[in-house]
């Protein structure tokens, strides 16, 4: 099975100056859609970066920016699936902190790797756009887009049985609902699962804007960094929404979606560079360890 993986090459500043949701070039001022990827509430990025070149995938944190780490980078993917999955069942009910429990688990236990991740929020778009009648709840659809994601990105993968296990579901009773489950979803997404190349990497770095923005602020520090969450988001839930409804995926085999250029034009409206005055306990690095790299007990894969 194809990777979506597709390392680029792109260029940073050394301390960038930083403004909202933006993803504009040269080549999307010709397009007649192309306004709509950037919600209309953000203004454009002025300021291009300028750092030595490496080469990186956007499965990696240091792909977008070196001020966010790991941990950070895989906190804002968890909470862009949770806040896809609230556009998704707006008018449902939806546990919050009982799914996110949920979805931090499962990636924990499965060892999912951030490329599945990355897949399963952009079939939760396809679903929001299609505007999907849902007959599962969260949870359940979760799993069940983890489980096509993981399929599609690698070759090995878990079975149902193994799937079971994980979920500490008994597989007897388990193991035909799983399937019901994934063929739904399937049938929900016409079988359409292919997202590689660039278009691939222009939804990792829509994504990840889409993340960023429910972020109130960033402090960067010498030697670390800190992020704040806004905890009023019903606003945002509702722009990003309607910017989803609105937004031509055709272009994203087209325009050039920079996260870097987005982040660079947040200095000071959001992002904040802050001098340590006095060494002090809280200025040591903290352990960037990644939400799915905690050791757990191997279910065995077999091949797709």
């Amino acid at each position: 099975m194809q990777s979506p993986t597709s390392p680029v090459s792109y260029k940073e500043t050394s301390v960038p100056s930083f403004s909202k949701e933006s993803t504009t070039t040269e080549t999307s001022k010709s397009l007649p859609h192309a306004n709509l990827l950037t919600p209309p509430t953000l203004t454009p990025p002025t300021i291009t970066s300028d750092l030595p070149t490496s080469t990186l995938s956007p499965n990696h944190h240091n792909y977008y920016t070196h001020y966010l780490n790991k941990a950070q980078f895989n906190s804002i993917l968890v909470n862009c699936s949770i806040n896809l999955l609230k556009i998704l069942y707006k008018n449902q009910k939806f546990d919050e902190k009982s799914i996110k429990l949920f979805i931090i688990e499962i990636l924990r236990r499965s060892k999912t790797s951030i490329q599945s991740l990355q897949l399963s929020c952009f079939y939760i778009y396809k679903l929001i756009v299609a505007k999907q009648k849902i007959t599962f709840d969260a949870k359940k659809l979760f799993l069940g887009l983890i489980i096509i994601s993981s399929k599609f990105n690698q070759d090995y993968n878990y079975s149902f049985k193994s799937w079971c296990k994980i979920c500490g579901l008994n597989e007897n009773s388990n193991v035909k609902q799983l399937v019901h489950i994934e063929s739904t979803i399937l049938q929900w997404l016409n079988y359409d699962l292919c997202l590689i190349g660039s278009k691939y990497e222009n939804w990792c770095n829509l994504l990840l804007i889409f993340g960023y923005d429910f972020i109130q602020y960033q402090l960067i520090f010498d030697n670390r960094t800190e992020i704040f969450w806004n905890q009023e988001i019903k606003d945002k839930i509702n722009s990003w929404q309607s910017f989803f409804n609105q937004l031509n995926l055709d272009n994203l085999n087209i325009i050039n979606v920079n996260f870097n250029n987005y982040f660079n034009n947040q200095l000071n409206k959001k992002v904040f560079v802050v001098k340590d005055e006095q060494p002090t306990l809280l200025s040591k690095k903290r352990s960037s360890t990644s939400l799915f790299d905690t050791e757990q007990p191997v279910a065995k894969k077999v091949k797709a």
